[in-house]
Parts: C-alpha cells; structure tokens; sequence
C-alpha cells in the first residue's frame, strides 16, 4: 500500500507541476518550494529529476527568459538580479545574463517614470524630484542613473515630456 500511496503522490506531484508550467517557467527552486508545502522530499527529488530528464526545467534558459521579460518591462538590472537570486538562480550567472544584456539604465528608468510625468508637472520642481528620487530606487535603479534622469526631466524648473 505505501508503493501505491508513494506513486499516487508522484503521479499527483508530477501532474500538479505540468499545470504550473501551462503558464509560464519555473526555476528548479521555485518548483521545490511549491512541493515542499504538499509532498516529501522522496517525492519532490523524484519529480525534480524527471522535469530535468525532459528538460521542463532548466534553470539557464529560465534565468535568460526571465531576465529578457523583465527588462522589456521597464525594471533594472538590480531588480532582476535581486528576482533571480531569489528564484534560485546561481549570483555568478545572473550576473553573466545581466551584464550580457543590451540594456541602457538610464532609457529603462525613463521609461518607468513616463506614465508620472503628468502627475509630477502638477507638483513643485524640489517635490517631482523627490518623488522621481523615491520611486525610480524602489525599483532598484542606482542613483547615478536616477541624477541623471531627474537632470533631464527637470530642466530649468520645468518637467520635461521626453529625454531626447
């Protein structure tokens, strides 16, 4: 009887995990921590290891995916560092992935600040930078690249619309 629970559990596991994929990737990390709440370890591993065999799972091509998609989404490269860390994702190659990236810093933060603009036109200058400072470094830019774009949106105490 315990076989059969065991395999049932496997066959559970192993069905539970195709769904998850019906969305999107998930990194070796992510597919543990989401069996560890249900499922033992013989079980987990078991799976693990047959999602490698028919490579579901490959963490390489996960971490290229998902770094490509968050950077076309206006987030930083510390951002999307700090998301692969926490999926599991070796430090040395999210840092290989991210600095291989054609990315510019400065055009991305722009770009997630365009959709304010009109909302910082109606606040004095000191404010709008203020409020450029605090939402561009709660999406992980670094303050060189926030300088210089609250340099280039306000100019001569007026916002500005673009960059160019």
């Amino acid at each position: 009887m315990a076989v059969k629970e065991k395999s049932a559990n496997y066959d559970k596991a192993l069905k539970y995990i195709f769904w998850l994929f019906e969305t999107r990737d998930y990194s070796e990390k992510e597919i543990c921590d989401k069996l560890g709440r249900n499922y033992a370890c013989p079980v987990i591993d078991k799976v693990i290891e047959k999602l490698i065999s028919i490579k579901l799972i490959d963490d390489e091509k996960f971490a290229r995916q998902w770094t490509e998609y968050r950077l076309m989404h206006n987030k930083s490269k510390n951002f999307v560092l700090r998301e692969l860390l926490h999926k599991g994702i070796k430090r040395e190659f999210a840092l290989e992935i991210l600095k291989s990236s054609p990315v510019n810093e400065v055009e991305l933060a722009f770009n997630s600040i365009k959709s304010k603009i009109n909302k910082y036109k109606k606040l004095e200058p000191v404010k709008a930078k203020t409020k450029i400072y605090q939402f561009l470094s709660a999406k992980g830019f670094e303050y060189d690249v926030i300088d210089e774009i609250v340099k280039k949106v306000i100019k001569k105490e007026e916002i500005i619309d673009s960059i160019d």
